[in-house]
């Protein structure tokens, strides 16, 4: 069993089990064999804080009784996924609400009343019916998971953790230091990173992490590295 704010690399596929619909997946070839392939979409094993409640619960629970190299098949019913289906959620609304939006009501189109996402059930006449449930909710789903690795190191558990916030980095691209007297992590992230504009964001994000989640540290230092040169080579 693995313990609450463990780090773990975990492939998983989501299917509903009624239908078979591939619901989201770390594997691009399951991607691919689904019809669910989305180009550009970078498609690996999920950085996951165990018992974070980034994922629905049915998830977490299988996760947190999984070993390492051992992939494990669920089922999940809804009220451990995204619930049951709450017919007060459907509601109706005249079409002139969404014209004044310039919103063509269209069935299967998703839009947002009053801060709520719905998706238009039907369209009869003057009236559109819109359902606020999640489009999951009631619907129990199959779940495939494999915990690929499960990290105990710190100074990788921290490199894993920042990982996670950079999407598409690689693992050994990132270096980190530990120094325990001073109780600071030093982390220095691929150079292609630093010119994102979201880059500060990312890093107190990812500083958030490392300070819940990795025992020790007190500091985190990023490190912004520039050579001769790439200076030079710019003028």
């Amino acid at each position: 069993m693995l313990a609450k704010n463990q780090v773990a690399i975990v492939e998983y596929s989501i299917y509903v089990k009624d239908t078979g619909e591939l619901v989201d997946t770390t594997s691009e070839v399951e991607a691919k064999l689904n019809r669910k392939y989305v180009e550009g979409a970078i498609y690996e094993p999920e950085v996951v804080v165990v018992g974070e409640g980034r994922f629905f619960q049915g998830f977490e629970e299988a996760l947190a009784y999984c070993k390492e190299g051992e992939e494990v098949e669920v089922e999940v019913p809804p009220e451990k996924a995204f619930g049951p289906r709450d017919p007060s959620k459907i509601k109706t609304f005249p079409r002139r609400v969404f014209e004044r939006r310039n919103v063509k009501p269209e069935v299967g189109k998703e839009v947002r009343i009053n801060g709520e996402l719905g998706r238009i059930l039907a369209i009869e006449g003057g009236r559109v019916v819109v359902d606020f449930n999640h489009p999951l909710a009631g619907k129990t789903l199959k779940l495939k998971l494999k915990v690929v690795k499960v990290v105990n190191e710190p100074t990788e558990a921290i490199r894993y953790l920042v990982k996670r916030r950079l999407r598409g980095a690689k693992p050994e691209d990132i270096v980190v230091k530990m120094d325990t007297a001073s109780k600071q992590a030093i982390v220095e992230i691929p150079k292609r990173f630093r010119i994102s504009s979201e880059i500060q964001y990312l890093k107190s994000l990812a500083a958030y992490d490392i300070f819940k989640y990795v025992e020790g540290v007190s500091e985190v230092v990023f490190i912004d590295r520039f050579t001769r040169d790439e200076i030079e080579g710019g003028k």
